[in-house]
Order: C-alpha cells, then structure tokens, then sequence
C-alpha cells in the first residue's frame, strides 16, 4: 500500500502535532493520543486512568457541560475513546468541512481542569457499574484481572487490569482527579494527529488556534518504573465463578512493544492459536473434542508483552488440567515452517493494512507510533518489520511456550454450591 504521507511539528506548549492528508473522502478524524495508562497509577488508586478517560466527557467549560456528544451528533460526526495499559486515546470522526469543530472540542478538555462534583460522583458510579458488567458479573470475566496479579508483582503497575478496583474507583476525590490531570493531561504529553480531507497548512494552523494557548507544563512528567525481576513465571491462580464448565488461560512473557520481535511473537501466536487450520484449534476442538473454543494472542504494552493461550472446556468433565496439557503438547508437537511464517505475516499485515485504509486507522496508528517512537514516519515500516521476522525467532518463541512453568496460569472454574 502506498506510504502514508505525514506533516509533523510542534507547538511551542510541547504539543505534537501531525497531519495526514487524504483527499480519498471529505472526511477527517482528530484523535488526541495521551501518554497516561493504568501503568501511571498506583496501588489503591487503580482504575484512576480509566475514569478519567469518562470523566474528560465532562471536562469542558460552563459553555459546554454535557454538550460534547450533542455538538459532535449535530455535525454528522461520531467520538469515542479507550484506555490501555499505556496511553489513553480520544477520537472524532467528522464530515470535512466540520474539522475545526473537533480541535475546538478536544482543546477544551485540554486546556484546563472543569470537572465539577457532580460529574465526578456520575462517573465514578458509571465505571463501577461497567466493572460489574463486564468484570464481575460477566462469564470469565474475572480471567483478565487474575492473569496481572499472577503474571506480576504487586510492585509492578502492570499487576493490576485496565479497569481497576471498583472499591478504588469508588474512593477516588476531586483531589485524586486534579492531581491525575494536571500530571499527565498536558500539551507535552499527549500528540494531535488530523487525518483525512484537510490540507496541512490549515491543520497546523487550526492547531495552533485552538491548542497553541495552552499553558505548557511546569514540570517533567514522572513515570513508574518497570523491572524486569518483577516478571512471574510458574504461577497459578483458580478462580471459582459461575461458569458451567472451566476454561483455562496460559500466558508468557514477549518482549514489550518498543522491541521489533514483539512482531515475531504475534506471527507465533496467529500460527498457533489463530483460526480453525491452527494446531490448537485441530487438536484440542477437532481431534480431542475436549474444547469448544481455543485461541492465542499478545497483549502488546510498553514494558512487557503477554502472549496468552486460551481454550474453553466443551463439556463438565473435561478439566483445566486436561486443557492445559492439550495446549502444550499441541505447542511442543508443532514445528513452523516457512509456509506458516508466510501465511501468518500475510494474514497480519493484511488485518493492519484495511485499517491502514481509513482515516480513523491512520490518526490512531500514526499518534501511537509518534507517542512511543517519537517518530510518526516509523507507521511506514510496520508492515514490512512483520515480513522481516526470521522463522528462527518466531519458532523460538512459540516453543518457549511448550512448558508450562514458565508461564503464568490462570484456571476459571465452576463454583462449588
């Protein structure tokens, strides 16, 4: 696919700013990409980035309190935004000639701390309605929140999942959230990348209308720390819940995102775990019938990667020990060649190269790679540094995965009435 074309600068508050201009369709996207994660928390404040990610929905002026969704609908425009480990995103998707409505809007979550008691209590009671949905109550949901406390120390920022404590959440304060702010939602630590039907000239100029004013920060942004002797091997956590049958999840340590074999780890595991021709899928839900539904994937984050396996058990007798044991044997038996290389680098680059076809794609993946390799021009290379990992590495890594104590476990089980 031809290479993306990128104008970068920055203002002079330390804010990063790129433009991507694609005449294809009258349609732009402004995403604004923050260095701030749940790795930025700290233990009894966890799940602090994901509600902040709510609760700059309402950090807007008097002028806007709870207009944000309104002015986007109204201009034929949709937003959203997510949390990670690492970085927290905000995106607006707008029709072309409605651009500087999305600087305007994401200038104001910037620029100064709003959120009101109100706000803050909503939304504190809002997150901790979707833990309970999507952690707590969910079948399996508990499995994410088990693996960090199993895969590392309580010392590691990592030891905890995304979401959080919802006893944390609920005991956050307004001080909580203005130091949260004022830390890490600022001009130096955050990127703007504008993709679509825009000129360069315009975007930078709107950049600099709408967010050159912003106060640059006093200070340096400290960070937690990541050792890499917090990483755990051979534990195992069982977490009784109300599943009618077990399922298992075995993860190993990868390298972080920042280290190209990252990519041969994500070839291992679309090889091993990824669709029904995969060695996983054959042995233990077509061959041993003992899985309904079996998978492997990264859990791609700066400091230290997972490459987690997954299988369900298809029917009550079938135990997490069995599943687990299918999975290694079906990972020790399997010998990758050339052909499966090709067929998974084919099948990844493919997967990035469609959502390299919408604007909303290019800003997410151009802001991501000027945030951590504070080089936007580096998006160019991702599809060629997956044909570059060497089958050698890529086998390496997928028969690392063959014994079980150096990996982390995690069983979900039926609970005992």
């Amino acid at each position: 696919m031809p290479a993306i074309k990128i104008h970068q600068s920055v203002l002079s508050n330390g804010l990063r700013v790129v433009v991507c201009p694609d005449h294809g369709a009258p349609v732009v996207n402004v995403t604004v990409m923050y260095r701030v994660g749940s790795h930025d928390e700290v233990r009894g404040k966890t799940g602090l980035a994901h509600l902040f990610e709510h609760l700059m929905f309402d950090n807007t002026s008097n002028a806007l309190v709870k207009q944000y969704d309104t002015y986007c609908a109204k201009a034929g425009g949709t937003n959203n935004a997510y949390t990670t480990f690492d970085y927290t995103t905000y995106y607006i998707n707008l029709p072309a000639h409605q651009v500087e409505l999305g600087y305007w809007l994401e200038s104001e979550r910037m620029r100064a701390f709003m959120i009101t008691d109100h706000a803050l209590s909503t939304q504190r009671s809002v997150v901790v309605e979707e833990i309970k949905q999507n952690v707590e109550n969910q079948p399996y949901g508990k499995w994410r929140h088990a693996m960090e406390e199993q895969a590392f120390d309580p010392q590691s920022a990592y030891s905890w999942e995304v979401y959080g404590s919802a006893d944390d959440v609920e005991g956050v304060t307004m001080a909580d959230a203005k130091g949260f702010f004022d830390r890490f939602y600022q001009p130096a630590n955050a990127v703007l990348c504008v993709a679509g039907d825009v000129t360069p000239e315009h975007a930078t100029e709107l950049a600099e209308r709408h967010f050159g004013g912003i106060n640059a920060p006093t200070s340096i942004t400290e960070r937690n720390v990541f050792d890499a002797a917090w990483r755990r091997m051979g534990t195992h956590g069982i977490v009784p819940d109300a599943v009618p049958m077990p399922a298992v999840f075995l993860a190993f340590h990868v390298p972080g995102l920042l280290d190209d074999a990252s990519y041969a780890a994500e070839i291992a595991a679309t090889i091993l775990g990824s669709g029904r021709s995969s060695p996983l899928y054959r042995s233990l839900v077509q061959e041993q019938q003992i899985a309904s539904s079996v998978g492997a994937f990264v859990d791609k984050r700066l400091h230290d990667s997972l490459l987690t396996f997954y299988a369900y058990a298809s029917r009550e007798d079938v135990t997490a020990d069995q599943l687990v044991s299918a999975i290694t044997s079906s990972i020790a038996s399997t010998t990758c060649t050339e052909a499966d290389r090709t067929k998974a680098v084919n099948k990844l680059r493919t997967s990035l190269a469609a959502e390299l076809q919408r604007v909303s794609g290019v800003a997410d993946s151009v802001a991501y790679h000027t945030l951590f390799y504070d080089e936007p021009d580096t998006v160019n290379e991702v599809l060629d540094k997956y044909s570059t990992q060497s089958l050698t590495l890529v086998q390496e890594i997928a028969s690392g995965c063959a014994d079980a104590s150096l990996g982390v476990r995690v069983d979900i089980v039926p609970a005992v009435a």
